[in-house]
Formats: C-alpha cells, sequence, structure tokens
C-alpha cells in the first residue's frame, strides 16, 4: 500500500488497513505500507494505533485486536528506501561481494566517484586509442572538449537505474535499432521510430485544421473577405490532405518536399480581422513547415539506413556505459560503500530469491 496526499487519502489508507486486520485477519505485521517521508511513516503508525485503539473500546476482549498492538512495532510502514534497506540488512548474504557493515554514500561523495571513475576510462581509452572510442568522440564531441560524451554516458547511466534491470532495459531497447537488412526496403512509416514521428506530425496538422477551421468561422461573416476566406479552406484541404497520406512515409517525403501554399489575397481591407488571420495562418504555415522540414528530412530508405547506422555507434555506447557501471560498482565495493539506487536493486535481487 502507498500513502497518498491529503489526510483524507490517509485516512482512507487506514481504515483500509483496518479493514485487512479485522474482517481479512492478516496481522499488521504483514503488510507493507509505503509512505513518501518518515515523518509521513510515524503519523501513519500513530493513525493505526489510534484506530486500533478506537476499535477496542467498541470490543474489549477482541484478541485479535490486542494483538496488533504489539505487532504494530515490527511493522513495516515506512519510506520504500527503508524498507529496501530493512531486505538488504536482514538478508546481505543473499548478495554475492556485499559486506554486512557496509555504509551508505552521500550523494556528493557517490558524484565524485562518479567523475573519478569516468575520467579514469576515458584517459585508458586515450591511451590505448580505442577505435570503438574514437568514433563516440567523433560523433559526440571532439578532442578538444570530451564533456558531453561524459555527461550523456552519466545522463543515461542514471536514467536507466529507475529501471529494476538496468542493463537488459539498455541492451534491448538499443537492440531496437539492429534492422535487418532485407528490411530496408519497406516502408519508414511500419517502424516504431516512423509510427511515432508520423504521430507528432498528425498531431501538429489536427492542431493547425482546427485553428484554421476557428479563423475561417470569424473570416466567412465578412463578405468583403470571400478571397480570404477561401484562401483559408486551400490551406485546410491541404493539410488534410498531408494528413490522410502520412501511412506512407515516401508520399508524405514527397508532398513535404513540393509543398505549393496558395497566395495570401493582395486586395487591402480595413477590417481588423484580416491583418488577424493574415498573421495567424503565416504562423500555422511557418510552423507545419519547419516540422514538415525536420521529419521529412530523409526518404523511407534513407531513413532506414540512419537508423541502421545509429545501431552501430548506440551499441558502442552502450558498452562505455555498460563498462562505467561495472567499474563504478568495483569502486563502490572496495570502499565497502552504497548509494540508494544499490540498495533498491539489491532489494530486488533478494525478494526474487526468497
Amino acid at each position: 500500500m502507498q500513502q497518498q496526499h491529503g489526510s483524507g487519502k490517509t485516512a482512507v489508507l487506514v481504515e483500509r488497513i483496518i479493514h485487512k486486520i479485522i474482517d481479512e485477519k492478516v496481522d499488521i505485521d504483514k503488510l507493507l505500507v509505503v509512505t513518501f517521508t518518515n515523518s509521513a511513516a510515524s503519523e501513519m503508525r500513530e493513525r493505526v494505533l489510534d484506530a486500533i485503539y478506537k476499535k477496542l473500546e467498541e470490543e474489549p476482549e477482541n484478541e485479535n485486536l490486542q494483538r496488533q498492538i504489539t505487532l504494530l512495532n515490527k511493522s513495516s510502514i515506512c519510506t520504500i528506501d527503508a524498507f529496501c534497506l530493512e531486505v538488504v540488512r536482514n538478508n546481505f548474504y543473499e548478495l554475492e561481494n556485499i559486506s554486512p557493515n557496509f555504509r551508505i554514500a552521500d550523494q556528493a561523495e557517490i558524484e565524485l566517484l562518479k567523475q573519478e571513475v569516468l575520467e579514469n576510462i576515458f584517459e585508458a581509452k586515450y591511451e590505448s586509442e580505442d577505435k570503438d572510442f574514437e568514433k563516440l568522440i567523433n560523433t559526440y564531441t571532439s578532442y578538444r572538449d570530451d564533456t558531453p560524451l561524459k555527461e550523456l554516458v552519466l545522463k543515461i547511466y542514471s536514467y536507466i537505474q529507475s529501471d529494476p534491470f538496468p542493463e537488459k532495459w539498455l541492451k534491448e531497447k538499443i537492440e531496437m535499432f539492429n534492422i535487418d537488412e532485407s528490411l530496408l526496403e519497406e516502408d519508414f512509416s511500419k517502424t516504431p521510430w516512423g509510427k511515432i514521428l508520423l504521430k507528432q506530425m498528425e498531431e501538429e496538422l489536427i492542431d493547425a485544421i482546427l485553428k484554421l477551421e476557428a479563423l475561417g468561422k470569424k473570416v466567412s461573416v465578412e463578405e468583403e473577405l470571400e478571397s480570404t476566406y477561401q484562401t483559408i479552406r486551400k490551406d485546410i484541404e491541404l493539410y488534410e490532405e498531408i494528413k490522410n497520406n502520412l501511412d506512407n512515409w515516401d508520399k508524405s517525403y514527397e508532398m513535404a518536399h513540393n509543398l505549393k501554399f496558395a497566395i495570401w489575397p493582395s486586395k487591402k481591407s480595413e477590417l481588423e480581422i484580416k491583418e488577424i488571420a493574415k498573421e495567424i495562418r503565416s504562423d500555422l504555415k511557418d510552423k507545419i513547415k519547419k516540422k514538415l522540414g525536420k521529419i521529412f528530412s530523409s526518404n523511407s530508405k534513407e531513413a532506414r539506413q540512419d537508423i541502421k547506422d545509429m545501431y552501430y555507434i548506440l551499441s558502442k555506447l552502450q558498452n562505455l556505459i555498460l563498462e562505467f557501471s561495472q567499474e563504478f560498482a568495483n569502486r563502490k565495493r572496495e570502499k565497502n560503500i552504497v548509494d540508494f539506487s544499490d540498495i533498491e536493486h539489491f532489494a530486488l535481487k533478494i525478494l526474487e530469491r526468497l
């Protein structure tokens, strides 16, 4: 169970715990109640105790409720960090190369150690003239400043730690870029990346169409702006045509590169709505052209080949991240320290084995 924000929701959660104890005969020490902070855990414990006492006033002979008061002292009402730490402390023998007297390092110490490990890895690769490393340097940075690549390694490493199985997740995601040569002729719209990009384009077009339709309604009431209204309608029809062909990458690519907009009416008008309409239309036009140019910068075959080429680079980046991860773990083990991410992953390993 996880505590939710707000006293009303906390009261509901306490009631659910009491229901488990009384109606389902579940002992309080068999429940895991996760809170956001230690103070919230203390408050939750007090609320549960008060609720038990209140029930005891109604049923003073209830032995089950009396037992829960005792069991409450060893119940797991705590933060997720505290729970994981307890699991690891009590079952450290289930883990390899972990000393029972490990220390949780503070954030500053962990960050310094990360930088030190990364510096050592980079220095060794420069000295050995590692070809894969050179490829990464040429792709993401330069020999004059390799900071962007270091930041990328640390950023991805930190991101994947939120997954139960970081290394497995990273390998699976990068393997998605490993396109079979026989598939290079297929339409790019059928790939996961093509679908994401086309969905973005579709949303952009729908937004533009809705705005132009609203604008067209305002303009249509003015008889002298008939040509303006017709120009807006032509834009809508153009966007609709592009949207209706988004299931074919090369057709969309061709349309994006042969885009022709109707000329805005040059006839002067004293009506303010015409200038407003011109500005809105121009902004939407520029936005759509920019988006089309960005998404359809390559035809289907070129886009697939780009993904294929990325796989080579990403696989080298993956190796660098995994090397950093292993060396970082080794250094923490040498110092007999862990961070909270380690505690969570250690706890998961233990719970899987128990």
